[in-house]
């Protein structure tokens, strides 16, 4: 009989919204991915769009208050969303001539902007729970800059999370939100390179 045993240092990672061996987590060190939550410390739910505007917005908001329930009755701590920029890219703040950034609030122009702003709401209201929370709106990016964020994302240590975070900066009071955006459209309170350059588990 043969035993596997984990490294201490890894990570169980339930999938949600995405499967396990979807191509932007195969490079990621030391995380197993499943797709049930059994024994899993880290919840990664992924919204979708489907050619349905009302069915995406069901799906993503019915699954996410699933997935949230689960990571309290199995104590999961730490819940990253793998979202978009549709919650921000509504046209009320397109006369502005500088980049998106937190303090402008969201702006939402499609059904599914809708979807991904509630399954934010109820991310955050997560993190108010106590959980750790993080956030990936994802703009213009490739797959490489997606799977290093979400690297960063699993392995960071808690009190690196903390340590981000303020209470004046919407994105960052009580969770850890980021812009994915090579465009720089839509911009981030933590820069790329200071997100990967924080000590990690």
């Amino acid at each position: 009989m043969v035993f596997f045993h984990l490294r201490q240092d890894m990570r169980r990672v339930w999938c949600v919204g995405l499967s396990p061996d979807d191509s932007r987590l195969s490079s990621i060190p030391n995380a197993v991915f499943q797709s049930t939550s059994e024994g899993c410390d880290i919840l990664l739910f992924a919204t979708l769009r489907t050619d349905s505007q009302a069915s995406s917005i069901e799906q993503n908001v019915n699954s996410m208050h699933k997935s949230l329930e689960v990571t309290a009755e199995h104590g999961i701590q730490r819940v990253i969303v793998l979202g978009d920029v549709s919650s921000l890219e509504g046209r009320r703040w397109k006369g502005i001539t500088q980049p998106w950034e937190s303090s402008m609030g969201v702006s939402i122009n499609s059904v599914h902007g809708m979807g991904q702003l509630i399954v934010e709401v109820l991310a955050r209201s997560a993190a108010l729970r106590g959980q750790e929370v993080v956030v990936l709106r994802i703009g213009t990016a490739t797959e490489d800059e997606v799977s290093t964020h979400i690297k960063h994302a699993i392995h960071h240590h808690s009190a690196t999370l903390q340590a981000f975070h303020n209470p004046s900066v919407p994105d960052l009071d009580g969770w850890t939100a980021l812009c994915i955006d090579s465009t720089n459209e839509f911009n981030s309170e933590i820069p790329s390179e200071q997100w990967k350059s924080s000590r990690e588990s």
